[in-house]
């Protein structure tokens, strides 16, 4: 019986590994799911990074980088971003503080639902006990394969299961009724047979409805994959200046004509424009919606060339979501740049410093850096100098913002927009309730911002580049009522083999 148990057992094993298996790749930012926050519980300032796992249910990493020594214990719990759940949390897992570095706390978390969830952190130490809220979007990264190997030895294990259930019935109901040691008759011989022949029957049964389950199961789960799998956009040019941006399917148009986006920095959708492979134009703009679900915008003057093209947004629970698409251009005379759009003209990607940008007007960006590894959290620092070297003065907010940053990998395989905040969205971290605190500034779509308190000449933000390879880096900030865009190419290493 232990070994008929244990066979069954694989058997519910294997049907839950194939569900599993059967979640397909979904990205916020593209190719960078993992998420990076720096920001403040209370008195003590936190670096926070979750590591998103590959498929859900899944453990995800979490990593938090306390910037004193005040800090004495943090725990970590999930809970939905908003609504109920957000507000009954289950009892919090103690992180493990690192004995290497004390500032250093980890933990491993379960993420057991796709959508918009949050870490909450409780921290305790020097100075009371304070919480941060960190939001993150919840979706499989990629789809994982059985090995054929185990799939056959799963399918033996399964097929000597049903024959032994099939073999004790049959020898239960021919030797039950008989005495001890009394050989077997004909007729007690065909009753086994004729039990085993209705056992087979039931085993079969019973196989069918599984496999059925199984392919109801996986249709549905298919179905929620897609539905957080972000569409492509159709991106066509209506007039002679005017954009229009289509999801290429028509369920995520109804979805969007019927659900409400929250707006983020004011807007409800970023869109970047890049011209490639040269990577030298660079646009950041503000569509419009319109009732249908589609969104259009004024263009610029650009440069004929083949323009990609992310679109961010972020419905209403929170989760955000990167739109992409690319068109072919002609030579676009547009209208000038007004409000909160910026870009321009730059040198092609691999011809340009990795370290400083002296822009048009003489600002200097400096971006002092180690060699960047893949998957390593950091925080990337930048300082904004005036012609002679000297801090910049007349730094202001940008959409709310003390800067924007946009990296794109040169295969178009990352794409991240990030702030000084991190990865997450305003949106989301307003939903959350994580906002700092700071001065407030009214939006023009009448939302209300935290403004950061103060905009210096440096910029920090957190990120973590997902994997190796040449990237570019556009540094986006307002100085002087002018929005400045200064350019950094960069090789991302691979991370070392340990042995």
């Amino acid at each position: 019986m232990g070994l008929s148990r244990t066979r069954w057992y694989a058997f519910v094993a294997a049907l839950a590994a194939l569900f599993v298996c059967a979640a397909r790749p979904a990205y916020a930012h593209v190719g960078s799911p993992n998420v990076f926050y720096e920001g403040d519980a209370g008195p003590y300032h936190l670096l926070v990074t979750v590591n998103v796992p590959q498929v859900i249910p899944g453990v995800a990493e979490v990593q938090v980088r306390a910037a004193s020594n005040d800090v004495r214990q943090i725990s970590t719990v999930v809970t939905r971003l908003a609504g109920a759940g957000s507000r009954y949390a289950p009892v919090p897992d103690l992180a493990t503080r690192s004995t290497s570095d004390p500032h250093l706390f980890t933990a491993s978390i379960w993420l057991m639902e796709y959508g918009s969830l949050r870490v909450l952190l409780k921290v305790s130490g020097d100075h009371g006990n304070a919480e941060m809220s960190v939001p993150v979007a919840s979706f499989a990264r990629q789809s994982l394969a059985m090995p054929r190997w185990l799939g056959a030895l799963l399918l033996a294990l399964a097929v000597g299961l049903a024959a032994g259930m099939i073999s004790i019935v049959g020898a239960a109901v021919r030797d039950a009724r008989l005495p001890a040691g009394t050989p077997v008759d004909d007729r007690s011989r065909r009753s086994g047979v004729i039990a085993m022949a209705v056992a087979g029957v039931v085993v079969a049964a019973v196989f069918y409805l599984a496999l059925a389950w199984w392919n109801v199961d996986a249709a549905d789960h298919a179905r929620l994959t897609r539905a957080f799998k972000p569409p492509r956009l159709t991106v066509a040019l209506d007039g002679a200046n005017r954009l229009k941006l289509t999801a290429s399917e028509a369920g995520w148009s109804k979805y969007l004509a019927k659900h409400q986006l929250l707006p983020d920095h004011g807007h409800l959708m970023h869109m970047f424009l890049v011209r490639t492979p040269a990577f030298d134009r660079f646009w950041h703009l503000h569509p419009e919606a319109n009732p249908d679900g589609s969104f259009d915008v004024n263009l610029p003057h650009l440069d004929a060339g083949h323009y990609d093209v992310f679109a961010d947004i972020v419905d209403e629970s929170g989760f955000p979501w990167t739109m992409v698409g690319a068109i072919d251009l002609p030579e676009v005379k547009g209208i000038q740049l007004t409000a909160d759009d910026s870009g321009g003209s730059f040198a092609p990607i691999g011809e340009t410093s990795s370290s400083v940008d002296v822009l048009p007007d003489g600002t200097r960006v400096v971006w002092q850096h180690e060699p960047i590894v893949a998957n390593t959290p950091m925080v990337l620092r930048f300082e904004i100098q005036n012609r002679d070297g000297s801090p910049a003065t007349e730094m202001q907010p940008y959409m709310g913002m003390a800067a924007h940053l946009e990296i794109v990998r040169n295969d178009l395989s990352v794409f991240a927009h990030i702030h000084p905040s991190g990865s997450a969205p305003m949106a989301a971290l307003m939903l959350a309730g994580n906002t700092g605190g700071g001065p407030t500034m009214t939006m023009p779509d009448g939302t209300t911002m935290v403004m950061p308190e103060k905009v210096g000449p440096e910029l920090s933000m957190p990120y973590g580049f997902p994997k190796p390879g040449p990237y570019r880096v556009f540094v986006q900030f307002k100085r002087a009522g002018t929005i400045e865009t200064a350019v950094f190419d960069v090789q991302v290493q691979d991370r070392p083999q340990t042995s």
